[in-house]
């Protein structure tokens, strides 16, 4: 029976189906609500290029057939575990972070899983991947002790002599001492560590003073711990709730799915995910990635999922969770969230250029749709980024026979005296030329504006003030999506490039590289502007002295690695030099 027959006889009704390969291996589970019509949209239309090479492959369907939409949901996840179709891709991934959990027993304990254990008392995570997760619990067992041992051994044990259990190894322990350890983890973990900071500060000068180096450094890694355990993101609210803020971004053949896990207010962890999107209802695919990310995670008390999702289709324990964003703090939790997204889907386009070879063969290409006359050996793009007018930078990237040359790389800072897109192009483009021609440098053979007809106008302008007309101009147009649309050539004529698929890709990267490489620019000085700002609160040290530091140092890092007579000799104040001392210990 061939496909058309088969699709014939399938019932409008809700149900799971099961497309098969012509050595009869399962390569693709779904599930409808209407199994006619979802099979049917398969071969009657149009479809990205994986969705059309599964289709390609299909020779055979099969389907059960359900009473409702729940079961439908059950079967089809139990029927990818069983096949494990190469197309299903989504539920491949069984990702799960560490936890440090208390049990609930009579004498709680600390422990340290990968699974969150339904049972326990309390479970604080998830925890970043490595090693400083596991250096968190021995710093818990440290500061705020439970049970260590198995308990009821009729004498102390090891870790009680070093003061850290809490003795149920010999005696009878009252319930108020765990009561009042568990609440002090509890603000622990909601990041209120200053008393007990300070304590371990008291304890690791005292055995300093007493020459009990080791011990004194030991107390200086847990301090370190400490910090790592509890450090507030550059994302704060104030809020007590476990939030996870969950984002998609579908780009053509991917979809990209970014988590962000807020613990009591503070950005914790983020998770990533990009797969294949074989254009299945995007209801569907959160539904999946929520049974999957909280199989072996903790179900927060809120999730913010995006407006595209229909929050009454999920699941009982999710539904009873999810909103929208509404408020100011929850439409900021998921922008973030969907920035992230946009920046998976923006790395993987770069990544899919690696290895598209025939680089000849693609700059002959671009010759002809740009109506270049000539050679592409060296091929320079500009672009222009800021946030909200400040911090604007402007940037170069250089491809020499067609592959990106990295120490040919330039950016630009741009005066704010410069207002429109325009005016900045023309200054950096100025700069850029005028510096070639002075030095004698390799001149482009084609200049890519990111950008419509203003900016090309803006490189034409530049080059004739400076006799360099013979250097010809396009420009590389965005979609309403920010991603890459048509080209306009030397004519000032807009031409399709989609339909020529590996120069479409190596454009498009392109286009990327200088939108990133001008984004990195300017968080730097985003990043430097906010630390000055941050400086300015040490007593002593002022705009003058920060303006000096600056001058020698590029970076926190750099200044906290210089030798206190260099500070103390370039700041001339002791005063200053103390403050400043605190504020670098403290920085993580």
């Amino acid at each position: 029976m061939n496909i058309k027959s088969i699709i014939s006889t399938l019932p409008n009704q809700p149900g799971c189906y099961l497309y098969y390969n012509e050595h009869n291996n399962v390569i693709y589970v779904g599930k409808a609500k209407n199994l006619k019509k979802r099979v049917s949209s398969y071969f009657d239309r149009v479809h990205n290029l994986k969705t059309t090479k599964l289709v390609r492959e299909i020779v055979d369907i099969k389907y059960f057939v359900v009473s409702n939409e729940k079961e439908s949901l059950v079967l089809e996840e139990n029927l990818i575990k069983k096949y494990r179709p190469k197309y299903n891709v989504l539920l491949n991934d069984d990702k799960s972070y560490p936890y440090i959990t208390i049990t609930n027993e009579k004498d709680p304990m600390y422990k340290y899983i990968r699974k969150v254990d339904k049972k326990a008392l309390r479970s604080f995570g998830p925890l970043p991947i490595g090693s400083k997760a596991k250096d968190s619990l021995i710093t818990l067992q440290r500061l705020f002790p439970l049970r260590r041992c198995k308990g009821n051994l009729g004498k102390p044990c090891f870790h009680y002599f070093l003061n850290q259990c809490s003795g149920a190894c010999y005696k009878e322990v009252d319930e108020l001492f765990y009561k009042e350890q568990i609440k002090k983890v509890d603000m622990f973990f909601k990041g209120n560590i200053g008393e007990v900071k300070n304590n371990l500060t008291a304890f690791m000068n005292k055995a300093s003073e007493n020459l009990q180096f080791e011990e004194a450094q030991r107390i200086k890694e847990q301090i370190a711990t400490l910090s790592f355990m509890t450090t507030k993101q550059n994302v704060e609210f104030q809020n007590d709730l476990n939030i996870d803020a969950i984002s998609f971004l579908i780009d053509d053949e991917k979809i990209a799915i970014s988590t962000l896990f807020y613990r009591s207010g503070q950005l914790i962890l983020k998770d990533e995910h990009i797969q294949t999107y074989l254009e299945q209802d995007v209801n569907d695919l959160m539904q999946h990635f929520l049974n999957q990310i909280y199989k072996k995670n903790i179900i927060p008390d809120k999730l913010i999922l995006s407006n595209e999702i229909q929050l009454i289709n999920l699941s009982d324990d999710f539904k009873k969770i999810a909103t929208h964003p509404i408020t100011k703090d929850e439409l900021k939790m998921f922008d973030i969230s969907f920035e992230n997204a946009k920046d998976i889907i923006r790395r993987s386009q770069i990544s899919k250029t690696i290895n598209i070879g025939n680089e000849q063969e693609i700059l002959l290409q671009l010759a002809n749709v740009s109506n270049t006359e000539k050679e592409l050996r060296r091929i320079e793009m500009f672009d222009i980024s800021n946030i909200a007018n400040e911090f604007i930078t402007g940037s170069c990237v250089v491809y020499i026979n067609g592959h990106p040359v990295r120490n040919e790389f330039r950016k630009y800072n741009i005066d704010a005296k410069f207002t429109s897109d325009y005016d900045r192009l023309k200054h950096m483009l100025y700069r850029r030329f005028q510096k070639a021609l002075l030095e004698k440098r390799d001149l482009p053979d084609l200049i890519i504006m990111d950008g419509g007809i203003i900016q090309i106008h803006a490189a034409k302008d530049i080059l004739k003030t400076l006799g360099l007309e013979f250097i010809s101009v396009i420009g590389l147009v965005k979609n309403e999506k920010h991603r890459t649309e048509k080209l306009i050539d030397v004519n000032e004529q807009e031409k399709e490039i989609k339909v020529n698929l590996k120069l479409f890709n190596w454009l498009s990267a392109m286009q990327i590289r200088v939108d990133e490489y001008a984004k990195s620019g300017y968080r730097k000085k985003q990043a430097v502007s906010l630390l000055k700002n941050d400086l300015m609160n040490i007593e002593g040290l002022g705009e003058k002295r920060i303006q000096i530091l600056f001058k020698k140092y590029n970076t926190i890092n750099e200044i906290k690695q210089t030798k206190d007579e260099e500070l103390i000799n370039l700041l001339k104040n002791k005063k200053a030099f103390i403050n400043l001392k605190k504020y670098l210990d403290d920085y993580k």
